[in-house]
């Protein structure tokens, strides 16, 4: 069976007010709730681990495809906060998680987690920061490339595919042991208009200023918590510790020999340290 097969056996969707987004909602429901947020190549199954980690031990948890990634729709237009924001907001009130809940962001999704943190504090109970992204890299020769019209659409359309599927190799440390990782990352992004989503993100996203969210949860009274892996190339270990200037009330933690996923290269360590802090703050 194919990669996206399989992907697609999981879930269910929900018609929100931008699109069709797939989302998975697991455990009892009276359980804490905890909502799991991707990054910007990848796809609910990031959180395979920890997902059926979280509701074994009795969590209600929430995990979702973002706008333009997964099998959740490739919307038309500007894919930045303002997309995200809406696109979390109505899924939160599809689901009825109305009350507070732990949330938990990885790279990209680390960024819309702490937007929707400053915006809404008195609905988060704990935020989990893994290799975040937030401090905007507009001279990163992959996103300069890609800002001018016409360019960049034309770079996307023929290299696209390649970038891809190869790209997401780069955010494990040990690509041995994890050589299918790129391959089963990148899959959904085969389905049509995901490449114009993925530029779009990179030149609205990518390049808004996080840093004023960031600076406001850190006078929030709210627990935080910051993981970075010391290997990580895609957000290099200065990027975390500069993320961590910005939140110095925020918890930071290192995994070692890892890189941008450690959810997925270290998913023992990382589901112990995530059921500690969110079990702590429950």
């Amino acid at each position: 069976m194919s990669i996206l097969k399989e992907m697609e056996k999981h879930g269910a969707y929900a018609q929100l007010s931008d699109g069709k987004v797939r989302y998975e909602l697991g455990g009892p429901e009276t359980g804490e709730k905890v909502v799991l947020i991707h990054g910007l190549i990848g796809h609910m199954h990031v959180w395979d681990y920890q997902f059926s980690y979280l509701v074994e031990k009795g969590f209600r948890v929430l995990r979702f495809d973002l706008y333009g990634r997964g099998f959740s729709d490739r919307v038309k237009g500007e894919h930045g906060s303002e997309l995200f924001m809406s696109q979390l907001k109505d899924l939160l009130s599809f689901v009825k998680f109305d009350t507070a809940f732990h949330l938990i962001g990885l790279s990209m999704g680390g960024a819309i987690s702490t937007r929707y943190t400053s915006h809404h504090p008195e609905l988060v109970k704990s935020l989990f920061l893994v290799d975040c992204y937030g401090i905007p890299t507009p001279n990163d020769p992959g996103i300069r490339v890609v800002q001018a019209r016409g360019i960049g659409e034309a770079l996307i359309g023929t290299f696209g595919g390649q970038i891809l599927k190869r790209a997401p190799i780069k955010g494990v440390f040990d690509k041995k042991k994890h050589k299918g990782f790129a391959k089963w990352f990148s899959a959904p992004m085969a389905i049509s208009g995901s490449k114009r989503a993925l530029l779009s993100t990179l030149r609205n996203f990518m390049l808004e200023n996080h840093v004023p969210h960031y600076e406001r949860i850190n006078q929030l009274e709210l627990p935080k918590m910051i993981l970075w892996g010391r290997e990580d190339k895609v957000l290099p270990f200065h990027y975390g510790e500069q993320i961590h200037a910005l939140v110095p009330s925020a918890r930071f933690e290192v995994f070692e020999k890892c890189g941008h996923v450690p959810q997925f290269e270290e998913p023992e360590k990382f589901n112990e340290l995530t059921f500690s802090f969110i079990n702590q703050h429950s």
